[in-house]
């Protein structure tokens, strides 16, 4: 249950997902997210819900695609951990990214659950350089 879960929350963050009815069933009203210093967010950034789902569509603003392929995953009572290959094509110019940039990221993804939902998310994003 936990893994489907995880997955459904990726396919919705690969398609640009900004509906919130996809995402209740999947997040904890709770939720906190911790995307952990990397080359494009320079410092902790911590989300609640509300800022979730208000970040979600920033990446639509740069990119043109993006797929999240779930390489292993381990579970631990309401722990799931997942490392992912994340690939990305760039659609704007903004900054350092061109339109056509392919873009390549290694995720380590801990999802802490609690009553069936996401309830804490760490991301461990590692970019190759670009």
């Amino acid at each position: 249950m936990k893994l489907e879960t995880v997955k459904r929350f990726y396919e919705l963050i690969e398609s640009f997902s900004v509906t919130e009815s996809d995402f209740k069933p999947l997040l904890h009203p709770e939720i906190e997210q911790t995307e952990y210093p990397n080359l494009i967010t320079p410092g902790i950034v911590v989300s609640n819900y509300e800022t979730l789902l208000q970040r979600i569509p920033n990446g639509k603003k740069l990119l043109r695609s993006q797929k999240y392929d779930i390489q292993r995953t381990y579970e631990a009572g309401d722990t799931l951990i997942t490392e992912v290959i994340w690939t990305a094509e760039v659609g704007a110019d903004v900054g350092a990214f061109k339109t056509g940039q392919q873009l390549k990221a290694y995720f380590c993804c801990v999802f802490d659950f609690k009553d069936g939902l996401i309830h804490r998310q760490r991301n461990y994003d590692c970019f190759e350089r670009f």
